[in-house]
């Protein structure tokens, strides 16, 4: 007996073979459809210098995305709240608009030394920077209007990846 002997008499090729059990799956359990966008998303993220806070929570329509009343009345007034998830501590954004005027009260819970930038992405982007307090809160009395994104620094400089959120509006 040889070892062909023990060989099926009809063989497929390995291209065929790996082609009828690609096919095989994708009947059974095929993938998700988003999921090369998915990976493709996630490998970004891993390459970015930042880790990015995970919105949690908001208020009003507002919040995390322009809407259509913003675009037709970018003077609207009001308060709204913004509520991020990050390693060990949670971040609660209070942004307040007055007219052509707006307001960033921050809290950090619970309560650790950073430094926070907001940082303007319009066409004359521009940066801030406040500390965070012992009891946790930060804040920025004039700000920016428009989108915008606020980033934290834990330790020296260079010492860790910041943290930073998604785009929001002011």
């Amino acid at each position: 007996m040889t070892p062909d002997d023990d060989a099926p008499r009809d063989p497929l090729s390995d291209e065929a073979l790996l082609e009828a059990i690609g096919m095989l799956y994708d009947a059974i359990d095929p993938p998700p459809e988003d999921l090369a966008e998915g990976v493709l998303a996630r490998i970004e993220v891993e390459s970015l210098d930042a880790e990015l806070l995970t919105l949690v929570e908001f208020d009003k329509e507002l919040a995390g995305v322009r809407s259509v009343t913003m675009l037709r009345a970018p003077d609207e007034v009001g308060t709204w709240s913004l509520e991020y998830l990050g390693p060990g501590f949670r971040v609660q954004v209070r942004i307040s608009r007055s007219q052509r005027h707006a307001r960033l009260d921050g809290w950090v819970v619970p309560a650790q030394p950073m430094t926070v930038h907001l940082t303007s992405m319009g066409k004359r982007g521009s940066s801030d920077e406040a500390q965070v307090s012992e009891s946790g809160r930060f804040e920025f009395p004039v700000t920016p209007t428009g989108a915008c994104r606020l980033t934290f620094f834990s330790g020296p400089s260079g010492s860790t990846r910041p943290l930073v959120t998604p785009p929001f509006w002011i």
